[in-house]
């Protein structure tokens, strides 16, 4: 069985990566544009990018999928199907992505292996590192970011190591311009594209809400209070307590003689552009409920594609209603529903999700 196997050593985290190789917006930018098939939620339409080793379109199937870990591809090629594998693996200074392509349950054999191999380094080692290495400097919230951006041209041959030597050279010059504390809050703070999971809140040197050179005002100072920060350092945000729909036993009890409505949410299966979520309702009260109503939020452009488990449901935007009948004290009712158009990365599920007026559990 022929393949064709190409490993590249990447400077960057394996979730950066993954993003690059499954979000809808960026694989136009260094492999081709994808287009979900409307009679099936795993099957997309590949138009690859400027790559004349590759047929026009292509038809492919999710065949697996572990985020951020594999991927595993299926595409007929010269009436033959194929299968690509891709593989990240955490390194020291980043990951290792493997890609392999084979025949699937025969030999397969392209009209030109070696441009079919050339076309997998070009893509692996020029254009994703160029791509990747703007998604980082995304990361940097400065003000000539755009200019900046404008020299990393993706599918451009060789364009990978001097997009890398280009953003080297400009943060140097934002560094000299705006002065070392200007790169480090910047390195440290959002970007434009969302956070990071785990990254550190923007510095800042004036209290929120308070205009530059009014004094902030005071008030009552109260028994125990969070410490004084040392001067020039910024004080640690606190963290807000996260709110959920369980309760301690004894706390809040459900009146006698009403019910009292609560769910909790779960992500149970999640594929490329998609995902299928749960939410399983209880009424935990001492009555019946007469019906209830849940609103799960989506991101970006995201669509319920199929529910099951609700009376019906209607999308408006970003929002999702999902009414149900009534509910007999200590009884449950789940709904499951598909999602598709999903371009998100990790997070494969609502950004909010409410019973009632009460927060879902497990967001």
């Amino acid at each position: 069985m022929t393949e064709i196997r190409t490993a590249v050593e990447l400077r960057h985290p394996p979730e950066r990566v993954w993003r690059a190789l499954t979000d809808r917006e960026l694989l136009p930018k260094w492999f081709a544009s994808v287009e979900p098939r409307p009679s099936s939620i795993s099957r997309f339409e590949l138009r690859p990018v400027d790559l004349a080793e590759l047929p026009e379109l292509i038809v492919i199937e999710l065949v697996e999928l572990d985020p951020p870990h594999r991927m595993v591809l299926r595409w007929p090629e010269e009436g033959r199907s194929t299968r690509l594998e891709c593989e990240l693996v955490p390194t020291a200074e980043g990951c290792r992505l493997t890609v392999v392509q084979s025949g699937d349950t025969e030999p397969w054999l392209p009209d030109d292996p070696d441009g079919r191999a050339e076309c997998h380094r070009r893509l692996l080692e020029s254009r994703l590192p160029a791509v990747l290495d703007w998604l980082a400097f995304r990361e940097v919230d400065l003000p000539a970011e755009t200019a900046v951006l404008g020299a990393v041209a993706a599918g451009r041959p060789g364009s990978g190591r001097r997009s890398r030597r280009r953003l080297v050279a400009a943060l140097a010059v934002l560094a000299l311009a705006l002065g070392a504390g200007v790169v480090v809050a910047g390195l440290a703070g959002g970007r434009s594209g969302g956070v990071p999971s785990g990254a550190p809140a923007p510095l800042t040197s004036t209290t929120p809400g308070t205009p530059p050179g009014t004094a902030a005002p005071t008030g009552p100072t109260p028994e125990a209070g969070p410490t004084a920060s040392q001067p020039g350092r910024p004080a640690r945000p606190s963290t807000p307590a996260r709110r959920t729909s369980t309760t301690a036993a004894g706390a809040n009890p459900p009146k006698t003689g009403q019910p009292r409505l609560t769910a909790r949410y779960s992500t149970v299966s999640s594929r490329l552009l998609g995902y299928q979520g749960e939410v399983v309702v209880t009424n935990e009260g001492t009555a019946a409920a007469t019906g209830w109503t849940v609103v799960v939020t989506l991101s970006g452009s995201a669509q319920v594609a199929d529910a099951s488990g609700a009376e019906g449901y209607r999308q408006e935007g970003q929002e999702v209603t999902f009414t149900g009948a009534p509910l007999a004290a200590n009884r449950s009712a789940t709904i499951r529903f598909d999602v598709e158009r999903d371009t998100t990365l990790t997070q494969k599920r609502p950004t909010s999700c409410v019973v009632g007026t009460e927060p879902c559990a497990g967001l």
